[in-house]
């Protein structure tokens, strides 16, 4: 799951993945990578570099991979960024075409409309962050565990939302998989 948030630049507000991401892929890579650099120094060392090397693959492509939503009111659109490198899927959604935002919630694995969380039955509670067009396509932003969201997703949407003026529409403002204890 990669965590998103949101980045106010001139005049806009992006929903994009956080930069810890690349950080923290970057040091694992540097890691690998001086590690099989060491390695291939010492005259005694075997072994295979194949772990190694994929898991410097990995990392690579944690550091290329891309996805971010750019909603811009002074040019009226949204755009919806999702690839590696230079390979990234771009789709720009003018707001004449958009009907608005939602926030939604689910039990994962249940279909009924109240149904309730349960660890057990590894039923989570979810919530959804979509952007609906005028012919009721729904384009999804985020698709997030609430226990994991903390109810920043819904509090991301509410923020895009006041800065781009488009419309949003939220099923229920309370989550439910938060059990708060005396403790806490």
């Amino acid at each position: 799951m990669i965590q998103m948030t949101t980045k106010r630049k001139a005049g806009e507000i992006a929903y994009q993945a956080t930069s810890f991401r690349k950080v923290l892929y970057a040091l694992f890579l540097a890691f690998f990578l001086w590690g099989m650099v060491v390695t291939m120094r010492d005259p005694e060392a075997t072994g295979s570099f194949a772990v190694p090397i994929v898991c410097s693959l990995l990392c690579f492509f944690g550091l290329l991979y891309r996805e971010g939503w750019i909603f811009d009111p002074q040019k009226k659109m949204v755009v919806s960024l999702f690839g590696f490198g230079p390979f990234v899927k771009k789709r720009v959604f003018p707001y004449e075409e958009i009907k608005g935002l939602t926030i939604t919630h689910f039990v994962k694995g249940d279909a009924k409309a109240d149904a309730k969380p349960n660890r057990r039955r590894h039923k989570k509670a979810m919530v959804v962050f979509s952007l609906v067009t005028r012919d009721d396509e729904s384009h999804t932003i985020e698709i997030i565990p609430e226990r994991s969201s903390l109810g920043r997703t819904e509090r991301a949407a509410q923020a895009i939302s006041a800065v781009s003026g488009l419309a949003l529409d939220v099923d229920r403002p309370v989550d439910q998989d938060l059990h708060v204890s005396f403790r806490d």
